[in-house]
């Protein structure tokens, strides 16, 4: 009888983000559907930490600022980042072991170890780290199940590229998750990858209400406005958009919302943060404005009105939201950051062709991840 292979995926499920908790959610979940045993590397670098801590560790007078204006909603934060980590616990097969140094990751649990999906590969973050390139993996198989480089290219922003052509080239199945990411993969290995989906489009809306939050409280008819980063020039399309239709706007991310001062707007703070409050603002809202990738994502799971907000970033090299609205077919979603008062911003959406382009993209990752863990 063969032996049960058991895998190990790492991944950033220790942040503090919807996004990176729901895809690593995903992929376990998918990997268990497949009936493959896995647990998720309890793997978190002191840069991690850091970005998801209550006060910035930065000396600096902005970091001070931020400081003293967090300070007076502490607690708010505090019950946020501790409802993630609730949401964490119960929801990933974790590994017995934390680490936090690569050099203490081990494959002798694993016979494949998967990294991705997320902003993996973005060695510009904080939070990055060459633990998500695999150096450490010795005997198990390595695997990429579309990893993000961020939209930063590694060429451009390491001394070191050889190292990074090393690492890529010793997987022995690479995937991206964006077009950009395809091309700078290979013009460094000389190899082109598929391009496949976030693992979070390969559940259902019917895997999602498993562990979506029933019980919170929310108005009949509101805007969900989810932006990892607020910007002045969308909170005044949304505030436009929000008086138009009078419709309320529930807004998310504690942290930033207060530094950023939209406490002093009539915009709304969910009651309380984690994933399953999340979908559940996504699922019951009238319409979802977001600049995220991930905002977007669930905004078609649940098959909702929304727009993608364009910012300075996706004219450059951050093709990631575009890449996904090219894919399915819903490039008429993005719109720019200036308001007309003459556009239906409540305009249905044509999901018609977004499901027939779904299942065709579907088919591709579940093929690779099948062929990858044979």
């Amino acid at each position: 009888m063969e032996k049960k292979k058991k895998v190990g995926i790492i991944t950033f499920h220790n942040s503090y983000n919807c996004g990176s908790m729901l895809q690593t959610y995903a992929l376990s979940t998918v990997l268990t559907k497949m009936h493959i045993e896995n647990e998720v590397i309890d793997f978190a670098n002191e840069g991690q930490r850091k970005v998801y801590s209550i006060y910035s560790k930065e000396k600096s007078l902005k970091s001070l600022i931020k400081n003293v204006i967090i300070f007076f909603h502490k607690k708010k934060i505090a019950a946020n980042f501790n409802s993630y980590e609730n949401f964490k616990n119960k929801n990933f097969p974790l590994s017995k072991k934390k680490y936090v140094k690569c050099e203490t990751l081990s494959d002798e649990n694993y016979d494949i170890v998967i990294t991705g999906s997320d902003q993996v590969f973005n060695i510009t973050i904080a939070d990055g780290d060459d633990a998500y390139f695999l150096p450490w993996v010795k005997k198990a198989r390595k695997v990429a199940y579309a990893p993000s480089f961020g939209a930063k290219n590694i060429m451009k922003n390491t001394k070191d590229v050889e190292k990074y052509r090393a690492y890529l080239s010793k997987f022995d199945f690479l995937s991206i998750r964006e077009n950009n990411g395809q091309k700078w993969i290979e013009e460094l290995i000389h190899k082109r990858v598929p391009v496949l989906l976030d693992p979070t489009l390969l559940l259902s809306m019917e895997d999602y209400e498993m562990i979506l939050d029933h019980h919170i409280k929310l108005p009949k008819q509101y805007i969900f406005y989810y932006a990892p980063g607020y910007h002045l020039e969308i909170n005044k399309l949304v505030k436009k958009i929000s008086k138009k239709y009078q419709l309320p706007v529930i807004a998310f991310n504690a942290k930033n919302f207060f530094v950023k001062g939209m406490n002093f707007s009539s915009f709304e703070l969910a009651s309380i943060e984690n994933p399953s409050v999340y979908l559940a603002l996504i699922k019951q809202a009238t319409l979802v404005i977001t600049t995220s990738f991930h905002g977007t994502i669930f905004s078609t799971i649940f098959r909702k009105k929304f727009w993608t907000i364009k910012n300075g970033a996706m004219y450059e090299d951050d093709d990631r939201a575009l890449t996904l609205m090219q894919c399915l077919k819903l490039e008429e979603r993005m719109i720019l950051s200036s308001f007309d008062d003459t556009f239906d911003y409540l305009k249905e959406v044509d999901y018609h062709t977004y499901q027939k382009e779904l299942i065709k993209e579907q088919k591709v990752a579940k093929e690779y991840l099948e062929e990858s863990l044979r």
